[in-house]
């Protein structure tokens, strides 16, 4: 619903920046009518980030990210602004105004229909991780059975033949879900053909007819003979190649679990036949094949968490990258009005209230982005040292933001807004070279070549973090450096402040105490990663 009502925003927004030729009163009209209609669909995104907030969290969260985007726009407004323009008939902007949000409601479209993007690989990467509990329980258990077949006398190995069959329709019923998930048929195992087993006495009571009756003459015996051979390897051969026709349209999952259940198959065979050493041979051949398809899954869940880092390095490259641009402009047009006031022809008192506001206020939207992408970082989990930075350099955000309503115009404020950018460069760098050894890994997948994986103590599966560990620990210094610089800062401050008897301290009270918050979560984050590394 709310796709369709974005769409048909786009279409008119297209629209309208061709419609000029038509009288103002009914572009106006039509103009007025568009901003309406995203206003209801504001409303309906709304209403379904309240609906789905327990059922669907990841759609929820990305439908209030896709609000967020639309208010840090502004869309609303301009959409509004767009109705004055045209009134005024002042179409050449209008048109400029039109293809800016064109462009910025694509980019909403995009966000949109990335939840049935992320719901998909979401449900592909639970599935995966169920197969893989499911398979570690039968890769345990034919380790199990494996021992006991080795330690177990003769007389006890029924017992163990049942416990292979058993095993065996465990494995069976994970590929029929594997197959189902895949959206492909099984491979269905060939059963024991029960007239096998009549097969002599088939023979034995045809041979007593023929003693009874009329002997054939042996030359006709001899061609039939032949004849059925050759009819059964025929049928055999053609079995054969059809089942091997079937393995090649089965997936690498399907095809490694296929071999295990053949040598599970066989393992019961020879327990059968009391052939315990040759079953011994059956299970450890089945148990490689299962620890093959253990390594499948787990290549597909590196492949899925790929997917998510590459995506979220993506959103996390374009809002850092826009948020040094706005910090870059607001720091030159600090500098310029400084310079002004320090001037022969310095502005009234007025007008520099008024642009420091604008500052302000562009300042405020910088902080909103980094809002946003604390969100990013916080989802994802892995990389705690960006977050802290960006944490950090949003106090300074927020810093700067109120020297410039009280109209600080200075060297400090100049310097703080360098921190800031500082820190977003470095955030960027850092997530450019997690995208570029995300695609050296992606480059070296398609080519076929492996990697080896951190495992955990078990055996497990560690997930690749968003931010290395090198890049994490070169912004931890560089976030200490900073707490060090604001220390010095605030001590000058304090004492010149101290001269003062009726200064109010209670902002710089305010300010150390954040510092020694920036101060403490450094030192956990550290913490954290030397524990992580021990273990």
């Amino acid at each position: 619903m709310s796709r369709h009502s974005l769409l048909l925003a786009l279409t008119l927004t297209w629209a309208t920046a061709f419609l000029l030729p038509l009288p103002a009163q009914e572009l106006t009209d039509k103009q007025r009518n568009l901003a309406g209609r995203f206003s209801q669909l504001e409303q309906i995104l709304l209403r379904l980030a309240e609906t789905s907030g327990s059922s669907n969290p990841r759609q929820t969260a990305l439908l209030k990210k896709a609000l967020l985007e639309s208010r840090d726009k502004l869309l609303a407004h301009r959409f509004e602004t767009l109705v004055n323009t045209i009134e005024r008939r002042q179409f050449s902007e209008a048109v400029t105004g039109q293809t800016a949000i064109e462009q910025d409601l694509l980019l909403l479209l995009q966000l949109l229909e990335s939840v049935d993007r992320e719901e998909s690989r979401e449900r592909e990467k639970e599935a995966v991780q169920e197969f893989l509990r499911d398979l570690e329980e039968i890769l345990h258990n034919e380790r199990v059975l494996r021992h006991e077949t080795q330690q177990q006398e003769t007389q006890n190995l029924p017992a163990l033949e049942q416990t292979q069959r058993d095993i065996r329709m465990q494995a069976q019923a994970l590929q029929e879900r594997i197959a189902e998930h895949e959206g492909t048929a099984p491979q269905r195992e060939s059963e024991p053909n029960d007239n096998d087993d009549n097969g002599s006495d088939s023979s034995e009571t045809q041979d007593g007819q023929q003693e009874e009756g009329q002997q054939p003459e042996e030359p006709q015996q001899e061609g039939q003979h032949q004849e059925g051979q050759q009819q059964e390897g025929q049928q055999q051969q053609e079995e054969q190649e059809e089942r091997q026709q079937q393995q090649q349209q089965q997936s690498p999952t399907q095809q490694a679990m296929q071999r295990a259940l053949d040598q599970m198959r066989e393992a019961e065979q020879q327990l059968q036949q009391a052939q315990r050493e040759s079953a011994v041979e059956a299970q450890e051949e089945a148990i490689a094949e299962l620890q093959r398809l253990k390594e499948e899954l787990e290549r597909i869940l590196r492949q899925i968490r790929e997917e998510e880092l590459m995506q979220t390095l993506e959103k996390l490259e374009a809002r850092f990258q826009r948020m040094i641009q706005q910090e870059q402009g607001i720091r030159a047009q600090t500098e310029r009005l400084m310079n002004e006031i320090a001037g022969e022809r310095a502005p009234e008192e007025r007008q520099i209230k008024i642009r420091a506001d604008r500052l302000s206020m562009e300042q405020q939207g910088v902080i909103d982005d980094a809002e946003a992408a604390l969100v990013i970082l916080r989802e994802d989990g892995t990389a705690q040292a960006m977050a802290e930075s960006l944490l950090q350099a949003r106090f300074d955000m927020t810093d700067v933001k109120k020297r410039l309503e009280q109209t600080q115009i200075d060297t400090i404020t100049l310097h703080i807004t360098d921190a800031v950018i500082e820190a977003l460069q470095e955030m960027l760098d850092a997530v450019r070279a997690a995208i570029e050894e995300a695609r050296e890994r992606q480059d070296d997948a398609d080519n076929g070549e492996n990697r080896e994986q951190g495992q955990g103590a078990e055996g497990q599966m560690q997930e690749e973090p968003l931010i290395h560990l090198l890049a994490e620990l070169r912004m931890i210094r560089s976030m200490q450096r900073r707490v060090n610089d604001r220390t010095l800062r605030y001590d000058d401050e304090i004492k010149r402040a101290l001269e003062n008897p009726d200064t109010d301290l209670t902002p710089f009270r305010q300010a150390v105490e954040e510092l020694a918050r920036q101060q403490n979560r450094i030192a956990r984050i550290l913490h954290e990663i030397r524990v992580g590394r021990i273990e």
